[in-house]
């Protein structure tokens, strides 16, 4: 196995973007269930690395925001620990198509806030990663808050992954990519 190294800068710890649309607060208070938000750029994106305590739980969230063409938001992954932001990291900046990173299309310019009710805002992981006539769809499920839907299209098949929590469904996702990319496991 070949050694992959993170190909974009180090890890900078940045501030939370205020939420204006209620007219603005003097020196919002972080909440104590960020545990970190930071951001490092490549040459064709910039990465937010963003750590929630959701009751007493880390939440890693791996964003990659493109520099170049249209503006873009992907979220590549939700994760235990902060080292393996970086491992998802250091594919993603080798080969951004070795990460099925889902596109947030809802995602505009404010898409990571810290609100006056002092929470933290922010896109969770679902969203469409295409390529070709093949993609994969995670979807929040309506009658159950905190599960996820995901599915895998090819042409005009479709594979049901499963509904599981966010952390679970980015494994299924990721297990099931991964195991398209090394070729039938039956042969």
């Amino acid at each position: 196995m070949r050694e992959l190294k993170i190909q974009a800068s180090r890890w900078q710890v940045q501030s939370l973007p205020a939420d204006t649309s209620a007219g603005g607060f003097a020196a919002p208070v972080l909440p104590a269930s960020l545990l970190d938000h930071s951001i490092c750029r490549s040459k064709d994106f910039l990465y937010h690395r963003l750590g929630i305590d959701v009751d007493g739980e880390p939440y890693w969230y791996l964003y990659a925001l493109s520099l170049t063409g249209e503006p873009s938001l992907w979220v590549l992954g939700v994760f235990d620990t902060a080292g393996q932001v970086d491992f998802f990291l250091a594919l993603h900046s080798d080969n951004p198509l070795k990460v099925p990173g889902l596109r947030q299309f809802d995602a505009g310019p404010g898409w990571l806030q810290l609100g006056a009710d002092g929470q933290v805002h922010y896109p969770h992981y679902a969203g469409v990663y295409q390529v070709g006539l093949k993609s994969y769809r995670v979807v929040p499920v309506a009658s159950a808050p905190g599960l996820y839907s995901a599915s895998y299209g090819d042409r005009d098949h479709v594979d049901y992954l499963g509904q599981a929590s966010e952390k679970e469904v980015c494994l299924l996702v990721y297990g099931h990519f991964d195991s398209r990319l090394r070729g039938c496991k039956l042969c």
